[in-house]
C-alpha cells in the first residue's frame, strides 16, 4: 500500500509534465533532485542484481525501504512546496518534476514482477510514449553519471541534521511554543564540517527543514 500511494503521488504531480519538452538537463537540476536520482541509480543496480540472484525477499525489502525512507520521509517532504506553490513552468518545479518522472518510470519497471497489477495501472498514467504494457518493457538502465558519492554524503549528512531539527520542533510544538513547523524560525548553531555543509545549501535550508526561516550561527 505504501509503494502504491507513493507512486500515485509521483504520477499525480506529473499531470502537466511532458517529457518531450519539460525534462530539465541533469546538470541543471537542483541538488536534492540530483541526489534522489543518485539514490535511484544505486537502487536500480542493487535490485537488478537481486533479480539475477532470484533474491526476491532482499529486493522487496530494498524497494520498500527506498520508497518509505528516502522518497516519502525525505525527498517528497522537502519538495512539496516547489511542486504545489511555484508557478507551473518555474525551473525549480520542472526540476522536481523531472526527478519524479525518472523515479516513477524507473520504479514502475522494478516493481512490475512483484506488484504486477499496480505497475500496470501506474504505467497507463505515466506521461510520454512507451511500450503498451510495463510487462513488455525492460528495466530502466540508469546512467552511471547519476551516481554521485559526494552528493550522497552531503544529503545523508543534511538528513541527520534535519532529524535533529525535527526533534526540536516537536518539543516546541508539544510545549505550544509554536503551531505548525512552517511558523517557526530555526537557529542552528554549528561548527566545522556541519557548518560548512549547511553554508553550502543555506538558501535551501527553510525548504529542507520545512520552516519559514533558518539562521546559522
Amino acid at each position: 500500500r505504501k509503494i502504491r500511494n507513493v507512486l500515485r503521488v509521483l504520477v499525480a504531480n506529473l499531470y502537466d509534465f511532458d517529457p518531450a519538452v519539460d525534462v530539465v538537463p541533469h546538470e541543471s537540476m537542483l541538488s536534492v533532485d540530483r541526489y534522489i536520482l543518485s539514490r535511484l541509480a544505486r537502487l536500480d543496480r542493487t535490485v537488478r542484481a537481486d533479480y539475477d540472484a532470484y533474491d526476491f525477499q532482499s529486493l522487496a525489502h530494498t524497494i520498500n525501504e527506498f520508497v518509505t525512507v528516502e522518497l516519502s520521509a525525505l525527498y517528497l517532504d522537502v519538495s512539496k512546496d516547489r511542486l504545489y506553490t511555484f508557478r507551473p513552468a518555474a525551473p525549480e518545479r520542472r526540476s522536481a518534476q523531472t526527478a519524479l518522472y525518472h523515479l516513477a518510470n524507473g520504479l514502475v519497471r522494478l516493481i512490475a514482477p512483484l506488484l504486477s497489477m499496480t505497475a500496470d495501472e501506474i504505467w497507463r498514467h505515466l506521461p510520454g510514449t512507451r511500450e503498451s504494457s510495463v510487462h513488455l518493457a525492460e528495466f530502466l538502465a540508469t546512467p552511471d553519471t547519476w551516481v554521485d558519492d559526494a552528493l550522497d554524503e552531503q544529503w545523508e549528512h543534511l538528513a541527520r541534521i534535519r532529524r535533529t531539527v525535527n526533534e526540536a520542533l516537536e518539543v516546541a510544538r508539544a510545549a505550544k511554543t509554536i503551531g505548525a513547523p512552517l511558523t517557526a524560525h530555526v537557529t542552528v548553531t554549528a561548527s566545522g564540517d556541519d557548518l560548512r555543509r549547511l553554508r553550502a545549501v543555506e538558501a535551501d535550508l527553510p525548504m529542507i527543514f520545512i520552516v519559514s526561516q533558518v539562521t546559522l550561527a
